[in-house]
């Protein structure tokens, strides 16, 4: 059962620093601050970790609505990011944000107005026979529900032309993950029905093992699905990475000869000409546009080898692949 809150805790919190290391190479924050948020409510939600925490806040199950609190913003901002990836629109979207602003609410009123001593890391089990506490864990989980099963639908109604592989895998996945999200939503329903009804039976244990599996392989499914248009972008940044350096170095002879002709100390000049081993784009385009100069006002100057090597890099800039245009993330 620890691995089962552990594991998708631990790769959320790889899918956090990756994008925190990809700040540093241009990338958007994206879905940083949503990821943060759902790998915090997953953490305190770690049985060891839960119960040590609030017995820091009083044994209360304070801990519980923090909970509830982390992973429904952070699961509401995921939706938002999958939908507008989509294309779809937001207008139904708004309406389930206002509808979970409300049930938010309803929920922290709820928790605050009943006595529930004792931490207690399987909170369903110990006080939904309280009846403000099982209205107050079926708004949660309503909530949840519906914006899990509204992703998922809009996942798999997107139009998939001009999506990359990792993209379309990725959106997959999610929408796989939400099914999931669904069903653990359905059991944890089943599971606080049973105990306001006091009908509890022995197939109450399997359900809640079963509730923990679903809720794993979602949250492992929205890791994932994230995480792959990412790599796709990290590996799509490495390859031009690659290519730059390999243009630069196949032009760097060429335009260290120019630059000591009389065309070349004029196009250098005119081109803020640098001959610094870097292989930012800019430098690449400089230098392009540099031996471009040079081949318009001196094709003498060049031999119909580098014309070509020439060509060929500036053939590179319009391709799809790895000089050519952003891979999409829906992040």
């Amino acid at each position: 059962m620890t691995l089962l809150q552990i594991l998708p805790a631990f790769i959320l919190w790889s899918v956090v620093i990756a994008r925190i290391i990809g700040l540093r190479f241009g990338w958007k924050p994206g879905i940083l601050k949503a990821m943060v948020l759902v790998s915090t409510g997953t953490t305190l939600n770690i049985d060891l970790v839960y119960l040590a925490l609030d017995a820091w806040l009083g044994n209360r199950n304070i801990l519980n609505l923090i909970v509830h609190v982390a992973l429904g913003l952070g699961m509401t901002e995921l939706s938002r990011l999958v939908v507008a990836a989509t294309g779809a629109s937001t207008a139904r979207w708004r309406l389930l944000v206002l509808m979970g602003t409300a049930l938010a609410a309803a929920q922290g009123a709820l928790m605050f107005s009943t006595s529930t001593p004792g931490s207690a890391t399987n909170f369903t089990d110990v006080f939904a026979g309280v009846p403000a506490i099982a209205w107050y864990q079926g708004l949660f989980f309503t909530w949840i529900g519906l914006i899990t099963a509204y992703t998922g639908i809009e996942c798999m109604r997107r139009n998939r032309a001009g999506e990359t592989a990792s993209f379309r895998m990725g959106f997959d996945i999610i929408a796989v993950s939400c099914l999931f999200g669904v069903l653990a939503v359905a059991t944890k329903l089943l599971l606080v029905v049973q105990e306001v009804a006091g009908a509890e039976n022995s197939l109450s244990d399997a359900a809640y093992v079963g509730y923990r599996v679903l809720i794993a392989l979602t949250l492992l499914g929205f890791a994932v699905g994230f995480g792959l248009p990412a790599y796709g972008r990290a590996r799509q940044q490495w390859a031009d990475r690659v290519q730059r350096r390999n243009a630069l170095m196949r032009l760097q002879p060429i335009v260290s000869r120019l630059r000591d002709t009389d065309a070349g100390q004029r196009a250098g000049e005119a081109a803020a000409l640098s001959l610094r081993p870097r292989t930012s784009k800019d430098q690449l385009y400089r230098w392009v546009i540099f031996v471009d100069d040079i081949r318009v006002a001196s094709p003498e100057l060049l031999s119909a080898d580098e014309i070509e090597l020439l060509d060929d890099i500036e053939a590179g800039f319009a391709e799809p692949g790895p000089l050519g245009a952003p891979v999409p993330t829906g992040s």
